[in-house]
């Protein structure tokens, strides 16, 4: 029986584990690291990007260096069906205009099961930014958002998969 164009194999797994580690690294290095071929390298990543396996590759940013601070959104919806509207703003790019006009940023949004259905990770310059975007939400989503949790990230010990090179700097947080 032939394989679906879309499985995964075990040269994937190599080459997708290699390229976690450090996306940056030439054909060569993946090709020494997986024992696998040049050529076979190249394929691979050629087919593991056209089958959307990989979505893209960038660097891990440490934002606080950059002035800002991340935070988590929890939402809980009410039993109340979804309305069209909030729909729309959920696979819009309505969210990141928002989160734009206060200078903010989303990371990620994704629906969830769970004691809350939606989490959104906001990156924002400072708390008071991050709960003008939560506010927003709870007006314009009234009838569908029960309760909304704003959470400040403190620091990562891992983000990406890979650990933060200056866990040794962040003792201060969890003493």
């Amino acid at each position: 029986m032939p394989k679906s164009k879309k499985e995964i194999t075990n040269n994937d797994r190599k080459i997708l584990d290699t390229l976690t580690e450090n996306a940056r690294q030439s054909l060569i290095e993946i090709s020494e690291k997986t024992g696998l071929s040049r050529q076979t390298v190249q394929k691979t990543i050629l087919k593991l990007e056209k089958d959307h396996v990989t979505w893209g590759y960038q660097p891990i940013v440490d934002e606080q260096k950059k002035g800002l601070k991340e935070y988590l959104i929890l939402i809980k919806r009410t039993t109340k069906p979804l309305n069209e509207k909030t729909t729309e703003v959920i696979i819009s790019r309505k969210l990141d205009k928002l989160a734009s006009s206060i200078g903010a940023e989303i990371v990620s949004s994704f629906y969830c099961h769970g004691s809350y259905d939606w989490v959104i990770s906001l990156l924002a310059p400072d708390i008071k930014s991050a709960k003008k975007f939560t506010e927003h939400l709870k007006t314009v989503h009234l009838d569908v958002i029960s309760d909304v949790q704003l959470l400040e990230t403190l620091f990562f010990a891992k983000k990406e998969r890979i650990i933060n090179p200056d866990i040794k700097n962040l003792k201060e947080y969890i003493l």
